[in-house]
C-alpha cells in the first residue's frame, strides 16, 4: 500500500504491537513533528509472527519520505535527572525505512537544536534489532566552531569534557563527527565516539584567558573522556604544543584526571597587547624580549588545577630593584594553582603559589565560589631566601632588601591597577594604597620590613625598620631609621581626596641633601599628596636643631578646587616649633602668586599648564625666652644676649618654606623685646637684626660714645615695625631705650 502524505509524529502508530513497547515508546519521542511523503509499506504473512524477522515467515516494510521532522535521538524521557539533554535534529530531511525488525533513517540532513544553526551535513540512525533496541546515531558536520561549543557545552559532551570548554569561544570552522550507541533499555552503558578536527581556529577557553590563536589539531572523545592529537597554536606571540586527555585514575583516585600538558615560547610584547590578562599586561610594559615554558592544567571532578615554569631566560625586566634583570639573566618561575580539599558546605578554595628564584615567594589561600576568586589569607617573602608563614587571616609580608624604591613601585603598582589618576600616595615606610577591588586582596595587610636603604616620597631612608599593618583603610607602621623614629598612620582618602597622614615622632631628620626632593615633591600640582597631622619632638632641619615640631597641612590639588572651590596651594593649618629659647607658631600657604579662587564645581586648571614659581606666605608670631640662645642656635653667636619678647606680622618669598629666598622677601613685622644686650660681632651674622644692630652708630653721631658702646649696648627694649620690600628691611620708628642713651632710628638693611 502507500500514502501521499502523513504526519510523521504519528509513524509510530504504524508500528505492529507485538514490537516491545519500549521501541515504540522510542519512536513516538524521538520523531516529533514534520511531514511525511511518499509513504509505501508492505504487509505479508502470518500477522502474529509479525516483524518477520526470518524472511522466510514473511515480509514487513515501511518506507518514507520525511521534510521538516525533529528527530531527538535520544529522548529526553530516556535520560536520568539533572543530565543535559542531547541536542535534537531539526528541519530533518531524511528517508525513514522500518525492515522486518530493524529502523534506519537515512542520509538525514538538517540542523542541531540550539546550537545557532549548526548545519548537519549528514546523520544516519538505525535500530539493527527493534526487540532488543540498541539506536546507532552517525554525524557529522562542518560549521562555526562556536556553534560546535555550543554543542559540547549544552549536551552531555560537557562532562565528558570536565567542563573545560564550557565557557570557550572561537572563531572559524571546524570539522565535527559523532558516532552514538544508545542501549534503550540501559542508557547508562551508551557509548560515545567523535572527534572534532581543528583548522587554524582562533580559541579563547575563557574570558580571563590568552587567546590560542591558528589552533590546528583534532581532539577526539569517547563516552570515558576525550584526548588532544597533534595539538599546536599561538600564544601571546610564541608557538604552543597542546597534548593530553583523559589519564588513568592513579592510586587511591575514583576519578580518571584531566592532564593537558603545554609548552612554547611567549614574547613581552604580545603579553602587553593581552588585555585579558589585566594587570600582568600593563606590568608587561617594563617587559622586552621572548622565553620559553611549559604548563600542566589538570581537571580533578572538573576542577582545574595548573602549573607554569619557566627560566624567563631571554626575557628582560624593567621592573625597580630586586626584580630588574638583563634578557640573558634566569629567573626561575613557578606559578601552581591547586584546588583545596573543602567540606561539603564549606566555601570553594584553592591556594595559588608563586616563585621567584630565591628573591620572591608568595602563596594565597582563594575563596573561588564566586566569579571572582577573593583572597582569604597569604604569606609574601621578599628578598634573598626570604619567607613567610601563611597566618590566620588576612596577608602577611616579610621583606629584607638591600635597597628599596617604594617610590618606583607605587608607580609600578598603580599603573598595574589601571587607574594612575586614583593612586594615593603611602605613608612613609608603607606600601602603596589599595589597588581595585579583587587585586587589592593580594596586597600585604601586615608588613615587616627591613632595608639598608628605603626611597619613599622622594627621600631616602637609610638602616630602616618597619612594622606595619592595616584596618580597612587606614596603615598604622612603627618607624625606625637612622633618619626618624615613631609611628605613623596614614587613612587612606573616602571617595575623592587625598587621604592623610598622622605621625608622632620622636626624631626625624631632614637633611639640605633632601630638602629639594621633598620640595619638587610638594610644588608640583597634584591631588596624590595626602595631609599631614605630625608632631615631631626632635626635628632637625639642615643640620640645625629646631626642637619639637607640629604641622597641620593640606595639599589642594587642581581637583580639590574643582570639586571644593578655592585656590591650588599647600596650605598650612598650622605650625608650631618649640624649643627652650622661643616658640614660634605660624598659618599661611605655598601658591602660585595672584592664583585667582574658583567657585566649586568649576573646572580647575590643568596640571600639565605651565604654572609659575609658587610663593610661600606665612603669618607668623615668635614668643622669645632668649634671643641670644636663639641665635645661637641658629649659628649667629656672640650678636645680641638675653632679651625675651615678641616678633610678629607677615612675610612672603619665591619658593618653598625650607628655604628663606631673601631677594624675593616681601611682608611686614613687629619688635618688641625687652631686657638684652647688642654684643660687640660682625654685623653680617646678624642679618635680619642687622637693622638694630649699634655698632655702626659710632660712625653716624657726632657725639662721641665710644666708651658706651665699646663692651655692648644693654637694653631696657627694642621695638618697631619693620616693612620688607623685594629683600630689604626698612624702619622709620625702631626705639631703643637703655641706661645709657634712649635711640629713635630709621634706615634700612638688605638681607641678602
Amino acid at each position: 500500500g502507500s500514502l501521499s502524505r502523513a504526519q510523521a509524529a504519528r509513524v509510530y502508530r504504524y508500528l505492529p504491537l507485538v514490537l516491545p513497547a519500549p521501541v515504540r515508546d522510542y519512536v513516538r519521542d524521538a520523531v516529533r513533528g514534520g511531514n511525511a511523503s511518499k509513504v509505501s509499506f508492505v504487509v505479508k504473512g502470518e500477522l502474529h509472527q509479525l516483524p518477520f524477522a526470518n524472511p522466510k515467515q514473511g515480509e514487513f516494510h515501511i518506507a518514507a519520505n520525511l521534510q521538516d521532522v525533529t528527530f531527538a535521538f535520544v529522548p529526553r524521557q530516556l535520560q536520568a535527572a539533572g543530565e543535559k539533554p542531547w541536542p535534537a535534529l531539526t528541519q530533518l530531511s531524511a528517508e525513514l525505512v522500518f525492515d522486518r525488525d530493524s529502523m534506519q533513517i537515512k542520509g538525514a540532513t538538517g540542523k542541531f537544536a540550539g546550537t545557532g544553526g549548526l548545519p548537519v551535513a549528514r546523520a544516519d540512525a538505525q535500530i539493527t534489532d527493534l526487540t532488543h533496541a540498541t539506536v546507532l546515531v552517525d554525524a557529522q558536520t562542518k560549521g562555526p566552531l562556536k556553534d560546535m561549543l555550543g554543542f559540547v557545552a549544552n549536551s552531555p559532551l560537557d562532562a565528558i569534557t570536565g567542563q573545560a570548554l564550557t565557557r570557550a569561544t572561537a572563531t572559524g570552522a571546524a570539522d565535527l563527527k559523532l558516532h552514538l550507541e544508545l542501549p534503550l533499555h540501559d542508557l547508562a552503558k551508551s557509548k560515545v565516539l567523535g572527534s572534532v578536527t581543528l583548522a587554524g581556529n582562533d580559541l579563547q577557553m575563557s574570558p580571563d584567558t590568552p587567546l590560542l590563536a591558528k589552533a590546528r589539531g583534532v581532539v577526539s572523545f569517547t563516552e570515558r573522556g576525550f584526548a588532544i592529537q597533534g595539538g599546536q597554536a599561538r600564544l601571546l606571540g610564541g608557538y604552543i604544543r597542546i597534548a593530553g586527555g583523559i589519564q588513568a585514575p592513579g592510586a587511591g583516585q575514583s576519578d580518571s584526571p584531566i592532564v593537558i600538558k603545554a609548552d612554547g615560547s611567549i614574547t613581552a610584547l604580545a603579553v602587553q597587547q593581552a588585555h585579558e590578562l589585566g594587570a600582568i599586561a600593563r606590568l608587561a610594559q617594563n617587559a622586552t624580549g621572548t622565553t620559553t615554558y611549559a604548563a600542566v592544567l589538570s581537571f580533578h571532578k572538573g576542577v582545574p588545577d595548573l602549573l607554569v615554569t619557566s627560566t624567563l631566560q631571554g626575557l628582560g625586566l624593567n621592573l625597580p630593584a630586586p626584580l630588574d634583570k638583563s634578557a640573558g639573566a634566569a629567573l626561575p618561575l613557578r606559578l601552581e594553582s591547586r584546588r583545596l580539599a573543602s567540606a561539603a558546605g564549606e566555601p570553594k578554595q584553592d591556594q595559588l603559589s608563586l616563585q621567584l628564584g630565591r628573591i620572591v615567594s608568595a602563596t594565597y589561600v582563594r575563596d573561588v565560589s564566586g566569579a571572582q576568586a577573593q583572597v582569604v589569607r597569604g604569606a609574601i617573602g621578599l628578598g634573598e631566601g626570604e619567607q613567610s608563614s601563611l597566618p590566620d587571616a588576612g596577608v602577611m609580608a616579610n621583606v629584607n632588601l638591600d635597597s628599596l624604591n617604594l617610590d618606583a613601585w607605587q608607580a609600578l603598582l598603580a599603573g598595574a591597577a589601571g587607574d594612575v589618576a586614583t593612586q594615593t600616595a603611602p605613608a612613609p615606610g608603607m606600601p602603596a594604597a589599595a589597588t581595585p577591588t579583587g587585586e587589592s586582596g593580594y596586597l600585604p595587610t601586615v608588613v615587616a620590613l627591613r632595608a639598608r636603604q628605603l626611597t619613599v616620597q622622594g627621600r631616602t631612608l637609610h638602616n630602616v625598620v618597619v612594622g606595619a599593618s592595616r584596618d580597612g583603610r587606614v596603615w598604622r607602621a612603627n618607624l625606625d631609621a637612622d633618619e626618624l623614629d615613631g609611628y605613623a598612620e596614614y587613612r587612606e582618602p573616602v571617595g575623592a581626596g587625598a587621604g592623610r597622614v598622622y605621625a608622632r615622632l620622636a626624631r626625624l631628620n631632614i637633611p639640605a641633601s633632601s630638602t629639594s626632593k621633598v620640595e619638587q615633591l610638594l610644588e608640583k600640582p597634584s591631588d596624590h599628596v595626602p595631609a599631614l597631622d605630625i608632631v615631631v619632638e626632635n626635628f632637625e632641619l639642615k643640620g640645625k636643631q629646631l626642637g619639637r615640631v607640629e604641622i597641620d597641612a593640606v595639599n589642594r590639588g587642581p581637583k580639590a578646587v574643582a570639586r571644593e572651590g578655592g585656590i591650588a596651594e599647600w596650605k598650612l593649618n598650622k605650625l608650631t616649633i618649640t624649643d627652650p629659647e622661643a616658640t614660634f607658631t605660624a598659618t599661611g600657604n605655598w601658591a602660585a602668586p595672584g592664583a585667582q579662587a574658583v567657585s566649586a564645581g568649576a573646572a580647575a586648571t590643568s596640571a600639565s599648564a605651565p604654572e609659575p614659581a609658587r610663593r610661600t606666605t606665612l603669618n607668623f608670631t615668635l614668643g622669645i625666652k632668649d634671643s641670644g640662645a636663639l641665635l645661637t642656635r641658629f649659628g649667629m653667636k656672640g650678636v645680641i644676649a638675653g632679651g625675651k619678647g615678641t616678633m610678629q606680622g607677615q612675610v612672603a618669598w619665591t619658593g618653598s618654606p625650607f628655604s628663606l629666598n631673601y631677594p624675593t622677601m616681601d611682608g611686614q613685622f613687629n619688635v618688641n623685646i625687652d631686657s638684652g644686650q647688642f654684643l660687640k660681632a660682625d654685623p653680617g651674622l646678624a642679618k635680619l637684626l642687622g637693622v638694630l644692630s649699634l655698632q655702626s652708630l659710632p660712625r653716624r653721631l657726632t657725639l662721641n660714645f665710644k666708651d658706651v658702646f665699646s663692651d655692648g649696648f644693654s637694653f631696657d627694649f627694642v621695638r618697631g615695625d619693620v616693612k620688607i620690600n623685594h629683600g630689604v628691611a626698612a624702619t622709620n620708628n625702631l626705639q631703643m631705650k637703655g641706661v645709657s642713651a634712649a635711640v629713635l632710628m630709621d634706615g634700612q638693611a638688605d638681607l641678602a
